[in-house]
């Protein structure tokens, strides 16, 4: 079979399903985008002024290019949209599920996602010339999962930051303002910068330089509100930083320490394997951070670009590891994480009982203390892993 037509077997099974999956983040976003077809400019502010008089009261989280940029896509589909589409936006009351045009809402909505995902697809097979790792990602359950059934808005920053990998060779300066556009879109890549800049050059002129060049997207969004409380205030309510600090040994969070460990192995690293230290960087977070389902797309299309990924080893293990984040995910107390995907089919499935209750009901166990053991058995995997994976590179190396 040739890849055209994988491609649009890929196409078509996503254009089938996809309208029948949905969570409530895509329309509090989508909430918050329609006010820019209004004229509102300081999302935030307005937020703060008019909280008692909307419909949904939750602030804003994102940051400023976020609104832009998904508003403006916002107010293109519009045009694709049936009458009602505002209504159900702005809609929180008991009928909010039940719009016969919801799957419609969910297909238009989710199609700069379908784009986004087929990009990451193509730049997955230039970085590594591989038809099977495009197949990996076009036909695996995660990504379609993370993008369609949570349907966030992660997916553009991913783009970004393996645009921003492949342009590295070609052109250093436009790759970090390219990464520059993911940070400032979502703060997360951050994490991934120092990497980036050390397979580029370590070389101080031109970390500093590259540095200045990925937060000049960032500065330049953000000073028209960085006066405004209001901004600041919504920007603080994110929930990364205080996630990446919980866990802690004597008070120490274990979080940054082992990643400053990670970040000292990749810069003394001869080898630029920016693949592996992400992938290390992946297993650590999801060993020591609570994270949301959402933030797993971060890191997922780099699994992809490890060494000997199609090895079988490497896949029974990543496999282990997806199958033991799948039970952390069902253990959280969140129908819309289980059943209300399902809502576009039969509203009636977000009444259905969740898994969480199932266990603390029927099995009388505590679901939060399951969760926290699935994580020691994720974090005890991780560990096996990375030795072994170390232990076949020197192997190799000598």
């Amino acid at each position: 079979m040739n890849t055209k037509t994988i491609i649009a077997i890929a196409i078509l099974i996503r254009l089938l399903f996809i309208p029948f999956f949905y969570h409530p983040d895509m329309k509090s976003q989508n909430f918050h985008f329609q006010f820019l077809s209004q004229g509102v400019v300081n999302i935030y502010q307005y937020l703060s002024d008019n909280k008692n008089h909307l419909a949904y009261r939750d602030t804003f989280n994102y940051l400023p290019l976020t609104y832009f940029t998904f508003g403006s896509v916002q107010i293109v589909l519009r045009p694709l949209m049936p009458a009602n589409f505002l209504k159900w936006v702005d809609d929180w009351s008991f009928s909010q599920n039940n719009y016969p045009n919801l799957p419609y809402y969910l297909l238009i909505l989710k199609l700069p996602y379908l784009l986004l995902d087929l990009g990451i697809g193509y730049l997955l097979f230039k970085l590594t010339s591989s038809r099977q790792i495009l197949i990996y990602w076009l036909f695996n359950p995660v990504s379609f999962y993370l993008i369609y059934i949570l349907g966030n808005f992660d997916v553009l920053p991913v783009f970004f930051t393996l645009f921003s990998l492949y342009l590295i060779p070609k052109n250093a300066h436009l790759s970090f303002f390219v990464f520059g556009l993911a940070i400032a879109l979502k703060l997360y890549p951050l994490l991934l910068l120092p990497f980036f800049l050390f397979i580029s050059s370590k070389k101080i002129k031109n970390l500093v330089t590259n540095s200045i060049i990925a937060m000049l997207p960032l500065i330049i969004s953000i000073i028209p509100f960085a006066a405004n409380p209001a901004f600041w205030q919504s920007f603080f309510g994110s929930g990364l930083t205080q996630k990446i600090i919980e866990i802690k040994y004597l008070n120490i969070p274990i979080f940054p320490v082992l990643y400053l460990i990670i970040l000292g192995y990749a810069f003394f690293s001869n080898k630029k394997n920016l693949s592996t230290q992400i992938f290390y960087l992946f297993l650590l977070f999801i060993s020591l951070v609570n994270f949301h389902p959402q933030w797993l797309l971060w890191f997922f299309p780099f699994l992809l670009l490890q060494p000997n990924f199609i090895s079988t080893k490497n896949q029974i293990m990543i496999l282990l590891i997806c199958i033991f984040i799948t039970i952390y995910i069902l253990l959280f107390n969140d129908n819309y994480l289980t059943w209300g995907h399902l809502i576009p089919i039969d509203p009636e499935f977000i009444n259905l009982t969740s898994p969480y209750d199932l266990i603390r009901l029927k099995l009388h166990l505590d679901p939060q203390h399951l969760q926290q053991v699935t994580k020691y058995i994720i974090a005890t995997l991780s560990i096996i892993f990375v030795y072994f994976h170390e232990k076949n590179l020197l192997n190799h190396r000598s």
